[in-house]
């Protein structure tokens, strides 16, 4: 597509009407303005000549000003404030040393990935140019190459800084010299990168607040006793085994990792308003029971309460060598428990209450029953109910628990069983709530079961909803 000249870039006047009269021109006064004109903006003091190139928030916008007049030539190097982007390593480390202000309050700059950095030592280079003009408030972003993912890099000493933001893919960072304080760094942010020593990083920075680490590897232990943070983020690449967080001022903790063969948490957080915790199991040795394994796990806070969701499935292959409600009992206490169950037929009554006699106190319960293409039969001798076939008689005692729902609701005769336990076990339940599967119909045995049990518990609210969505009568 060719582009049009500004000149024929004009409006066309539609047919039959008279023709548009030529654009007014208005003349500047005394001569200020127009071509040839006084400059006054050049006349005015260097002071706010700066303040002008500071609200461009690009260094390069900065330089090109210099085309405007002489007057402006060379004044980018005295900002306070620079951002480079889209630049290549070379051409930023030219700038850098063309500054001339000798204490910074904003540094940025940006490396695209097609300017990827081939060696590490030319990084590091970068990073001393960069604590050379004392920034209160830095930003590195830019690309290593995958080779240098294990030559460390030790981060230099930033004395005025205040807040600092790495994205460095594919490099590995280290710590300052022993002994290094970053005495005003209030919040730092790494990605992207190799990044050790995080309990040892905390005792460097007394007055940090706000930590952000994500999509880093190398950190099978993250340990983190400190009593000014409040904010921290977590986004671990690799294998994370274990999580120590002591933290009185801590408010707000998102945490998304792989947890470890022998993963291990202690936290103490007493102030916490806002928490989401994802953590995957894909080692698959975390269970209840003999045969079901831990595939996921979510925490988080929701109207002050924190919530746990685990996804449970079945898997007779799968040596369990940790025991799920040994590993939930480090978290803090929930009060709003959800098991999502890929049960391929199977019976699920006994770990189900294996984990509500382990925690008594929850007030809301949801159980949802992905009931996925089978492989194999349940055989009448399988291990998911022949090892604990008693369970339909036990009774424990939930206090506490108000509202349950069960999703994916077939009416088979174990899922009959367990919808009978929660009603003898929830004695002050308040609501019952239950989605039916796509196979169930109101002529089925099960359906008929389900609304006996309704009838035999009057006081409780129940609800049922068909696979549409809609309220079925019951």
């Amino acid at each position: 597509m060719e582009l049009q000249s500004d000149s024929a870039l004009t409006l066309q006047s539609p047919p039959g009407a008279p023709p548009r009269s030529p654009p007014r021109r208005y003349p500047y006064p005394h001569g200020g303005g127009g071509c040839g004109g006084e400059d006054r903006i050049s006349a005015l003091p260097d002071d706010v000549l700066l303040q002008i190139l500071v609200h461009l928030r690009c260094a390069r916008a900065a330089a090109l000003t210099s085309a405007v007049s002489r007057r402006w030539r060379g004044l980018w190097r005295h900002l306070p404030e620079l951002s480079f982007r889209d630049i290549a390593l070379d051409a930023a480390n030219a700038a850098l040393r063309q500054i001339v202000c000798p204490s910074l309050s904003r540094l940025e700059v940006e490396i695209p990935e097609e300017h990827r950095i081939m060696d590490a030592a030319r990084v590091s280079a970068l990073l001393h140019a960069a604590a050379r003009l004392h920034p209160v408030d830095l930003v590195i972003d830019l690309w290593g190459h995958c080779k240098d993912r294990d030559f460390p890099i030790k981060i230099p000493c930033f004395e005025r800084a205040a807040s600092i933001k790495l994205r460095v893919v594919n490099l590995y960072l280290t710590l300052p010299a022993a002994n290094v304080e970053q005495p005003l760094l209030e919040r730092l942010s790494v990605a992207g990168c190799r990044f050790d020593g995080m309990a040892e990083l905390i005792t460097r920075c007394p007055n940090l607040r706000v930590l952000e680490v994500c999509g880093c590897w190398g950190l099978d232990t993250v340990k983190i006793h400190s009593p000014t943070i409040e904010e921290l983020v977590l986004d671990n690449n690799g294998v994370l085994g274990n999580l120590d967080i002591v933290a009185p001022l801590l408010e707000q903790f998102r945490l998304q990792a792989t947890m470890g063969r022998d993963f291990n948490v202690l936290f103490s957080a007493p102030v916490v308003r806002y928490l989401w915790w994802w953590c995957s199991c894909e080692q698959r040795n975390v269970g209840i029971g003999q045969v079901w394994y831990l595939r996921s796990l979510d925490l988080w806070t929701e109207e002050n309460a924190y919530v746990l969701q685990l996804n449970i499935d079945f898997a007779t292959h799968m040596p369990v060598e940790h025991d799920l409600i040994q590993q939930i009992a480090q978290l803090p206490q929930f009060s709003v428990l959800k098991i999502y169950l890929a049960t391929y037929g199977h019976v699920f009554g006994a770990p189900v209450l294996d984990l509500l006699a382990t925690y008594t106190g929850i007030l809301r319960l949801k159980v949802v029953i992905r009931n996925l293409e089978r492989t194999q039969e349940c055989r009448p001798d399988c291990l998911c109910d022949a090892s604990r076939p008693y369970w339909r008689s036990q009774s424990i005692p939930l206090l506490f628990l108000e509202e349950i729902e069960i999703d994916g609701f077939e009416g088979s005769g174990h899922e009959v069983d367990f919808l009978k336990l929660l009603f003898r076990c929830a004695t002050l339940m308040k609501r019952m709530t239950v989605r039916l599967s796509r196979k169930v119909f109101p002529s089925d045995g099960g359906y008929e079961e389900m609304r006996k049990i309704f009838e035999a518990y009057a006081s409780v609210e129940c609800v049922v909803y068909g696979s549409s969505g809609r309220v079925v009568d019951i």
